[in-house]
């Protein structure tokens, strides 16, 4: 996960990993955590778009 969040991170030109990263890392892997969150109307989009601002 943290690996996944490191390339988010970076793909986003940020220099540091945070919660959004993490967060993101989590929802775009297939899992429990991200059918729960998805189930909530939480995806990828929403969460960058969202969260980001």
């Amino acid at each position: 996960m943290l690996e996944q969040s490191l390339r988010i991170a970076l793909g986003r030109k940020d220099n540091h990993i945070g919660t959004l990263h993490l967060l993101l890392a989590l929802i775009s892997r297939p899992g429990t955590v991200s059918e729960v969150l998805s189930d909530h109307g939480v995806t990828y989009g929403t969460a960058e778009t969202t969260l980001a601002a």
